[in-house]
């Protein structure tokens, strides 16, 4: 007889309430007892890293072809393309015994057989840096850049002669502190978005400055309670759209004896536009990230998200983003990975001059088989079904994609 999910809701708060005090960490706040299948090593298929005096270096380039049914994301009249993708990768990482640095580099490059205007070419670049002050105390410092296409089904890339595509950098600081059961927290950080030329992109363009703070107890090995809180100042070139936006959260970081593993945070937002025609927003925030184990050659991860965010259109700043999925991937075969993965995504949209919400349900399945160490063929069927509705509503579409390619591992 299968266990009910009430039976199994039991086991785990049995099993995390009687977990062997032998199982206690130097810091309590560490997690990793459980290892994803898409990181379990495999040693006779998977890369090696190429030494490089302190550094561990990592790259790969993928070529793939990918066919879209619906390019331009129209409720009618779909336009069909087979686009081909080339994405080069390199990471660099420290191996030193104190302190860590780490940067890398990936592009993106779509290219439209038949359409070419639709053409585009992405990248990210990143630095990342730790500091070991002491054992128990660290400062990490990043910064990155990136440029981005949006995707065609986003609200303001939607019935535009182009997609958008935006340049965005940004930097932090942080510094973290752990003394016995309290982790204490601090990040500043800043960053900047600026959109093409296109007229109904420009007022997009932002720099945003924030200050976030944590405080942790762990209660055992396997459990912290937190508490946090971030401030963030909007910064517009249109001064129409500037504001600020708060959140409040508590919540618990876990890895129990079950075997399940995540973080779950609930709390309030509050957004503040200086223009009235925005509105005020204040709701209840969610982040919520929890992996569970039942094999090891399966992981199910489970993500809930509820907060705000700037949707790009002139009548409406801000959108209440409401997000659930469901995302399963299992080792089929050794050099066999499959995965599957379901997201159901509201956006509300805030205004006094917009009435409008969209429901998006997107499915995605797929994998990757590994030929060797220095090969890897990668597969992917998606689709994503957008539904609008209110008084301004959008477009009601659908989008379907299938992809494959290789990936290779110098």
């Amino acid at each position: 007889m299968k266990p009910s999910l009430k039976q199994l809701l039991l086991t785990t708060a049995i099993a995390a309430t009687v977990a062997p005090v032998a199982a206690a960490q130097d810091n309590p706040f560490a997690r990793g007892r459980y290892v994803d299948v898409t990181e379990r090593s495999q040693p006779e298929f998977d890369p090696q890293p190429v030494r490089a005096g302190g550094f561990d270096v990592s790259s790969s380039v993928g070529v793939a072809a990918e066919y879209n049914d619906n390019i331009l994301a129209t409720p009618a009249n779909e336009i069909s393309d087979t686009i081909l993708r080339a994405t080069p990768r390199i990471r660099a990482r420290s191996t030193w015994s104190v302190h860590e640095l780490e940067a890398g580099a990936e592009v993106t490059h779509r290219e439209y057989i038949d359409n070419g205007d639709e053409s585009s070419t992405d990248y990210n670049l990143f630095v990342n840096g730790r500091i070991d002050v002491t054992r128990d105390f660290q400062f990490r410092l990043g910064a990155d850049t990136a440029h981005i296409t949006e995707e065609r089904y986003a609200a303001a890339s939607f019935g535009t002669n182009e997609a958008a595509q935006f340049d965005r950098s940004s930097v932090y600081a942080q510094a973290l502190y752990r003394n016995d059961r309290i982790q204490l927290e601090g990040t500043v950080g800043a960053s900047d978005e600026q959109f093409d030329q296109l007229a109904q992109q420009l007022i997009r363009d932002n720099t945003t400055t924030y200050v976030n703070g944590r405080v942790s107890y762990a209660v055992s090995p396997d459990i912290a309670f937190f508490v946090q809180a971030r401030r963030s100042e909007l910064d517009y070139d249109d001064p129409d759209r500037d504001g600020t936006r708060t959140t409040m959260d508590a919540g618990v970081n876990f890895e129990l004896a079950a075997p399940i593993r995540g973080e779950i945070a609930i709390g309030n937002f509050s957004e503040e536009r200086d223009v009235a025609t925005y509105g005020d927003v204040e709701g209840l925030n969610i982040a919520g990230n929890v992996k569970w184990f039942p094999t090891d050659l399966t992981t199910v991860t489970f993500i809930a998200n509820r907060g705000v965010i700037d949707p790009g259109l002139a009548t409406s700043a801000t959108a209440i983003n409401t997000a659930f999925g469901i995302r399963v991937d299992h080792e089929l075969l050794r050099n066999l990975l499959l995965f599957g993965n379901i997201r159901q995504e509201n956006n509300a949209y805030e205004g006094s001059v917009i009435d409008r919400d969209d429901d998006a349900l997107s499915l995605a399945l797929g994998g990757a088989y590994k030929l060797n160490p220095n090969m890897h063929l990668e597969f992917a069927l998606t689709t994503r079904s957008q539904d609008s509705s209110g008084a301004n509503a959008g477009p009601d579409l659908d989008v379907n994609t299938i992809s494959a390619g290789i990936r290779f591992f110098p």
